[in-house]
């Protein structure tokens, strides 16, 4: 192939390893999809070279001689898979597949054969056919495909003799587990290259891939790793931009991102370590009434449950918890009306995306002290991040019975959502209202060190202080009057009930 770049020392090392499958842990801008996109190069050229002849076991099997040629049943050819989590995420391969390929070697085709223009590259399909025009090539036909991870079902039925896997951290293990038998299919190369940054969990199976290759370094298996400053073109002024970054991120995140190390566990955003020290709280049934209590609310949306979390606002310690699921939403808000009855609660931050919105208007209604907070990237970065650095600081507790609580948050994990900000997301694609709701709840709470007196909020009493001018009244809720209707009969039950207790003693 044409192809050449001057490639960083770390690329150096990978080129000149003959593993059949690289796995490579790279930090942002390390330079590791040119690296691949070399690999890819070669493997095409090793492709072109090497017919399919028959060897003493598939003769044998076959009935054929040895060295029969067999190339001619390889359809097509030469065969290349890029595959990246989701087609968004495979345009810059796209991209530079279309850059470096020399144009003489793509197969042009009409449009009325999906050739897109007319220059071969198939737009809509993300594919393209090439043809090597050297003498005495024993494969000449190559077609490269642009494959999508989301739905791992579609990842069959193929036998590569290349597949690069890009942004790996982001591909469910049902995707990988579709694409490995396929670098064992007879007559091709087998090669891959499998690329991204650490993922936070040590139990997905990238991570695993790479530990093992990193332990077991043999001809099919090889590790690879490489910081963004491994790449020797980056100018220092860049470099510097990097650093710099460290200051508006957690240091984790910019761990992972830049230096391609896992962090502190592997689980998720949050350290497991730190998770086991916040979860040895207990349970509380009953209420302190020299206690303030303050809540948060995740309100199920589809197939989700509603949670309804409530904390110590001095001690910021999670002390109950309710979890509906399949309740209709006017029953749902009478059990929280009374929960929030019996412990008092004086602030509750409330989910209020969504669906989230006309039951909020309802709680609020039914004079409910609910406070609305929209999930958006920003908002729900700001909230991870305060549950973050409470962690770190030993200063938020639930108890350790709550194991959904501990699973679901040792289950978050973040990625760049490509426009600045951050996306936070499941690993297992689990639920993730528990973990929502204490953080709504934690909002709710008092600084740190409030309950030992070490600072005073001035702002509270402001806050607590009657409005200038008084509110109009509001009509009561159907949710409201359903609720005060449901204590009157429950309490003239309880009267009934004592008085006909009464009569029989008599």
């Amino acid at each position: 192939m044409p192809y050449q770049y001057t490639p960083s020392p770390w690329q150096r090392t990978f080129h000149n390893s003959t593993a059949r499958i690289k796995v490579v842990w790279a930090g942002r801008r390390a330079g590791k999809g040119r690296a691949v996109l070399t690999e890819l190069m070669r493997a095409i050229t090793l492709a072109s070279q090497s017919p399919f002849l028959a060897d003493k076991d598939v003769a044998k099997a076959a009935g054929l001689k040895i060295g029969h040629d067999l190339t001619h049943t390889l359809e097509p050819s030469i065969h290349i898979w890029v595959v990246a989590p989701n087609f968004a995420q495979s345009r810059q391969a796209w991209n530079e597949l279309k850059q470096f390929i020399p144009e003489a070697m793509v197969v042009r085709r009409k449009k009325t054969q999906g050739g897109g223009r007319g220059d071969g590259w198939k737009e809509d399909e993300k594919a393209v056919w090439l043809n090597l025009k050297s003498p005495g090539l024993a494969r000449r036909d190559v077609y490269m495909e642009i494959k999508s991870a989301d739905d791992p079902e579609s990842l069959q039925t193929a036998g590569p003799d290349f597949i690069w896997i890009t942004e790996s951290q982001d591909i469910k293990e049902a995707a990988w587990n579709k694409l490995r038998p396929m670098l064992n299919s007879s007559g091709r190369l087998g090669r891959s290259c499998i690329e991204g940054i650490p993922p936070f969990q040590r139990n997905h199976w990238f991570s695993k891939l790479y530990r093992w290759s990193e332990e077991n370094p043999s001809g099919d298996y090889q590790a690879f790793h490489a910081t963004s400053f491994d790449n020797v073109f980056l100018s220092e002024k860049q470099k510097q931009a990097i650093r710099d970054e460290k200051a508006t991120m957690p240091e984790q995140v910019w761990d992972r991102m830049y230096l391609a190390k896992q962090p502190d566990g592997g689980a998720g955003f949050f350290r497991p370590s730190k998770i086991d020290i916040a979860g040895k709280g207990r349970e509380t049934l009953y209420p302190d009434e020299n206690r303030r209590y303050v809540a948060g609310l995740d309100l199920g949306k589809k197939q989700d449950y509603t949670v309804f979390v409530i904390k110590d606002a001095r001690t910021r310690e999670s002390l109950h918890a309710l979890e509906m699921s399949g309740t209709d939403w006017v029953s749902q808000v009478e059990i929280i009306a009374a929960e929030i009855d019996r412990w008092k609660v004086g602030d509750i931050r409330v989910d209020s995306t969504g669906l989230g919105d006309v039951v909020f208007d309802h709680l609020l209604n039914a004079g409910l002290p609910v406070n609305p907070f929209k999930f958006s990237a920003q908002s729900k970065y700001q909230l991870f991040q305060n549950y973050y650095i409470a962690l770190e600081n030993e200063t938020v507790f639930f108890p350790g019975s709550w194991t959904v609580l501990k699973k679901q948050l040792e289950d978050i994990s973040i990625r760049p959502s490509g426009n600045g900000s951050y996306l936070f997301y499941n690993e297992t694609g689990e639920h993730d209202d528990w973990v929502d709701a204490e953080l709504l709840a934690l909002m709710a709470c008092d600084p740190p060190g409030y309950d030992k007196g070490d600072i005073h909020d001035y702002l509270r009493p402001i806050r607590r202080m009657n409005p200038i001018r008084p509110q109009q009244a509001r009509k009561p809720s159907r949710f409201l009057t359903m609720h005060r209707e449901n204590k009157r009969k429950a309490r003239m039950k309880y009267l009934e009930e004592a008085e006909l207790a009464t009569s029989d003693l008599g």
